[in-house]
């Protein structure tokens, strides 16, 4: 019923049946208003997993509509919201697993229990029959010795056939009592337990049955459960390592700049140190540059006078104006005496 409905709505609007006067009111639903189950949009509701199961949860509260689904899918803000839905969801079947894995754990420990069990004793009436071959075999065997002693052996060795004969008796109600606690201590053991969705199972049990326990709704469902929470936990880490990579790759070419900017730094002072040591350097040349033009314009016109002067002098005689003569360039002798000694 609730599919044909679902099926007329999509194709025909959910206010097919409303009156022109009541679809003044109508407001229609869209995917994002919180009327409509968000796990239903994004995956999968978990209300529609255990449907007449033990682990039934119910109706969901919530729309459950496919053309809204669709419209989602193909909605501009889908990749905004599926993050926010699928954590919902995952935080609703988390706390399902967790109520489960209770379950569990409390099934672990009644099999546990039953598998320290002691072996459940012989029954009453086995052991009262047991008692009484006991004690004909122990009085046949008295009077069997109480016959050999007085001779009568052919008596004797009839009553030793019949105490044979009690005593297998014996043996057979021994053994048939023993495979009974072995048979009820083997049906405890077989008893198994499903770690997916919490069912005890017979353990070695027929193919048929197994099968048809892994293809039900209850384990399919909390398979699908699982299966999820370790997808949902899983891409969450890895957007946290890619985070961490980011992070790490955003310091490291923080760091790359701050060493460049510093080393640019450092450049630019040796190369303001290295300008400053140049114009110190062309000042220096400058300076000299223009200390020899002085000196070769002094010389220059010391030369000149000198050279008047000179040709003054020669004309009157080799005398200057001072009545100086010309310096003679004759070699000194020294005063020393070249072999001696000082």
């Amino acid at each position: 019923m609730d599919a044909q409905r679902a099926l007329l709505d999509e194709l025909m609007g959910a206010a097919r049946n409303l009156t022109e006067e009541e679809k003044k009111g109508y407001k229609e639903v869209c995917w994002d208003d919180k009327e409509v189950c968000a796990f239903y949009m994004v995956r999968f509701c978990p209300h529609d997993l255990f449907v007449n199961t033990k682990s039934d949860l119910g109706a969901c509260p919530r729309i459950h509509d496919l053309k809204l689904k669709e419209s989602f899918e193909k909605s501009p803000r889908h990749d905004n919201y599926v993050p926010k839905f699928e954590a919902e969801l995952a935080q609703f079947c988390e706390k399902l697993v967790m109520d489960l894995d209770r379950k569990v754990r409390r099934g672990r420990e009644r099999l546990a229990q039953e598998d320290i069990t002691p072996t459940p004793p012989v029954s009453a009436e086995k052991s009262e029959q047991l008692s009484i071959l006991e004690e004909k075999i122990k009085k046949l065997l008295e009077q069997v010795e109480s016959l050999g002693e007085a001779g009568k052996v052919d008596e004797a060795e009839a009553l030793m056939r019949k105490v044979e004969m009690l005593n297998a008796e014996k043996t057979l109600m021994t053994q048939q009592a023993t495979n009974e606690r072995g048979l009820t201590l083997t049906q405890e053991k077989k008893m198994a337990l499903c770690e997916i969705c919490g069912s005890f199972l017979v353990a070695n049990d027929a193919a048929e049955r197994t099968q048809s326990h892994i293809t039900g709704k209850q384990h399919i469902g909390y398979g699908m459960v699982r299966d999820f929470i370790s997808e949902f936990k899983a891409a969450k880490e890895k957007a946290r390592e890619e985070e961490r990579l980011a992070r790490e790759k955003e310091a490291e070419e923080r760091r790359r700049q701050r060493e460049k900017e510093s080393e640019s730094r450092v450049r630019g002072r040796d190369m303001d140190e290295r300008g400053r040591y140049r114009e110190r350097d062309r000042d220096w040349e400058r300076d000299r540059e223009r200390d020899r033009s002085r000196e070769r314009s002094h010389r220059g016109s010391w030369e000149k006078g000198r050279g008047r002067d000179w040709n003054h002098n020669h004309y009157r005689g080799g005398r200057d104006t001072r009545g100086r003569s010309p310096p003679r360039h004759s070699r000194r002798r020294s005063s020393r005496s070249p072999g001696r000694v000082y």
